[in-house]
């Protein structure tokens, strides 16, 4: 397969454009990776989700309308007023995670609509709650402007799919997932990974089988994700990809996984990251590495998330990363990954620390 570039599948992908979960985009996606395993034992997995339905949105600035410009999920509602009134302009922060807090403030000092601007750049960033419109500008709004913002959007029940192709059967299975659906461009987060997740091949395995799994709803609201959803009874392991970014990742993984950071090209090592698709495995007892890179920041869930020449080389180091990694835990079984665990004490479970973007061990 095309280890050495991006593949056409990838590349097709990238055309459609934004694939919001839940939605029929999305589930084009999925059908268009299962046309490109064809030749493999593929299982499709029920989901049930929302999607995220935009009816209408407009904006107006000086009684013009603005052709480009982002609603924030799950945002909605109309305004009329003044920037810097009413409606209060912020500059986006260097860090998407403090968006919440700038919304807390505004709605705490009686906002009617919020607008973030950063230049050339829209971006979709949801929000914990959405009681008044948000949007986002590509320029900054000139203060005292008469500005009018009308947004109709509503989230609905949703039925859509997780893809699972078995690369090689077994009693128990490595999984390697990444999910399908992504904001706006969408390149890095998360084409990027299906790409990779579609080049590998002829893993060299011999006690566990090993399964690829793309997922449905990641991005959409935490009940409904189709990693939560998905069948864990049968999983040794799982490794997934998310938001992979030239040129080194962020290793965030269950403790027994951390050994096996020396095959990669390393940003940071950290406990796992409560905002992912592999959080749901490790909730359910299964050991679980993250890949990702947060050096993604400043194009995160943007426009400006678009493929770069830099991407092949990186493609090239990370499947063969995860080829290492692969060999290394089939020579283990279940008893051993558990021994590798205990050298950080009699911990019971890892439970989420949101205030920290982190987790934490929690002991007998």
């Amino acid at each position: 397969m095309e280890n050495s570039t991006i593949t056409k599948l990838a590349l097709e992908i990238y055309k459609l454009g934004e694939a919001i979960h839940g939605s029929d985009k999305e589930k084009i996606i999925l059908n268009m990776i299962k046309n490109h395993f064809q030749n493999y034992e593929i299982k499709e997995i029920p989901v049930s989700t929302k999607e995220w339905v935009i009816e209408s949105q407009r904006v107006y600035i000086n009684e013009k309308e603005i052709g480009k410009f982002s609603v924030f999920p799950y945002s909605k509602g109309s305004v009329k007023g003044k920037i810097g009134s009413n409606v209060i302009a912020f500059p986006f922060p260097d860090h998407p995670f403090k968006v919440k807090d700038l919304y807390k403030i505004a709605v705490e000092e009686g906002a009617e609509g919020i607008i973030f601007y950063e230049n050339d750049k829209i971006r979709r960033i949801v929000l914990p709650d959405s009681k008044i419109p948000v949007i986002m500008l590509p320029f900054k709004p000139t203060k005292g402007s008469s500005i009018e913002i009308d947004v109709e959007s509503y989230l609905k029940d949703s039925s859509s799919y997780n893809l699972e192709i078995v690369l090689r059967d077994g009693n128990d299975y490595i999984l390697l997932g990444a999910h399908a659906d992504h904001w706006l461009s969408g390149f890095h987060d998360n084409i990027f990974s299906i790409d990779i997740l579609s080049s590998i091949e002829n893993l060299d395995v011999k006690n566990h089988g090993v399964k690829l799994a793309f997922f449905s709803s990641e991005e959409g609201p935490r009940c409904c994700t189709g990693s939560y959803q998905h069948p864990k009874n049968d999983l040794f392991v799982s490794v997934i990809l998310d938001a992979l970014f030239p040129s080194r990742v962020v290793y965030s993984s269950t403790p027994n996984l951390w050994e096996f950071s020396k095959f990669f090209k390393l940003k940071r090592i950290e406990m796992p990251s409560p905002f992912s698709d592999s959080f749901n495995f490790i909730q359910s007892g299964i050991p679980s590495l993250l890949i990702y890179n947060d050096d993604l920041v400043p194009y995160y869930h943007s426009n400006a998330d678009i493929p770069l020449e830099k991407d092949i080389e990186f493609k090239t180091e990370i499947i063969e990363s995860i080829e290492k990694l692969i060999q290394e835990l089939d020579k283990l079984n279940t008893d051993e990954l558990e021994k590798m665990s205990k050298k950080y004490g009699k911990w019971h479970r890892i439970v989420p620390d949101y205030a920290n973007l982190s987790s934490m061990f929690e002991y007998v």
